[in-house]
């Protein structure tokens, strides 16, 4: 018995060193009604809030920023602002970046309560953007109720099996999914440091998929086939612009063309990606050493 109170005590002075970790889903509602997919990654330690934020995931404009706040389990309240924009899809040569303040209640951090209230955006000069409102449910119990769904449209004799394959709630939580990159899609990564470790490899089945990936302009990689193996390779990012490129230069036996991609910094941070390509199609990366300094609409 005591050993058993010995373990239960040692997991929660670790839960509480290390922090619990959290995800939501959900949507920011704006003022002209306009529903943008939302998605929160977050740890918890002491009443502080560290992480991430999802916005448009796997959208036109999908950008993810980390986020810091607290949480008062006192108060019930739940307050968070993104605070550097890690990377983005959007032309950043067009527009800056409202970043979210969020204030709203929130009854228990327990990984099943959900969040509701408004949020303002602010640009970094803290000038006012884009105000809302904000609503979230816990992403596990979100994939628990559309798998329920999804069950229950395909058990119903009445529904054409042509609108059933068209009613794929999997697809609609997909959305939220880690970024998957398609053809001629540009991402603009934030990058401060010269330290860049790209890793590459197949995380499906093995099937001769072929790319090509060039830095700068100049081919590091030539009709390479990804396997499951990670291959990674240090590089150094000297230009305070820098373009990698990576193109589908054949299909293999299950198209389409298909690679897992991380970028890690020397911290071991890292960005996971996903490229979805047919053959002369390539996405672009994009690296900044500092923000472009923009003109606020």
């Amino acid at each position: 018995m005591i050993a058993k109170l010995l373990t239960i005590g040692l997991m929660c002075c670790f839960t509480n060193l290390y922090g619990q970790t959290y995800e939501y889903l959900g949507l920011l509602k704006l003022a002209d009604s306009s529903l943008i997919p939302f998605r929160l990654d977050f740890k918890e330690t002491n009443g502080m809030i560290k992480g991430y934020s999802y916005t448009d995931l796997n959208g036109q404009h999908e950008t993810k920023a980390s986020i810091i706040g607290r949480y008062d389990d006192k108060e019930d309240l739940l307050e968070f602002r993104e605070v550097d924009i890690i990377y983005t899809k959007s032309d950043i040569q067009q527009l800056d970046f409202c970043n979210v303040y969020f204030t709203g209640k929130m009854r228990r951090l327990n990984g099943r309560s959900e969040i509701e209230g408004t949020f303002k955006g602010y640009y970094d000069d803290l000038t006012s953007c884009i105000d809302g409102q904000l609503v979230m449910k816990a992403a596990e119990k979100i994939q628990k109720r559309t798998e329920k769904f999804q069950k229950r449209v395909n058990r119903m004799n009445r529904i054409p099996d042509s609108v059933k394959q068209k009613i794929q709630m999997d697809k609609m939580f997909n959305r939220y999914a880690k970024n998957d990159l398609k053809g001629g899609e540009r991402l603009n990564i934030f990058w401060k440091e010269a330290y860049l470790k790209l890793i590459i490899w197949d995380d499906g089945e093995v099937d001769g998929d072929q790319i090509d990936l060039t830095i700068n302009g100049n081919k590091i990689l030539s009709a390479y086939s990804p396997v499951s193996q990670k291959k990674e390779m240090e590089l150094t990012l000297i230009d305070p612009v820098n373009t990698i490129s990576l193109k589908a230069v054949s299909l293999g036996r299950k198209p389409p063309n298909t690679a897992k991609i991380q970028l890690m910094k020397k911290n071991g941070e890292i960005i996971d990606l996903a490229s979805n390509l047919q053959v002369g199609e390539e996405v672009i990366f994009v690296f900044y050493k500092e923000k472009p300094s923009v003109k606020k609409p």
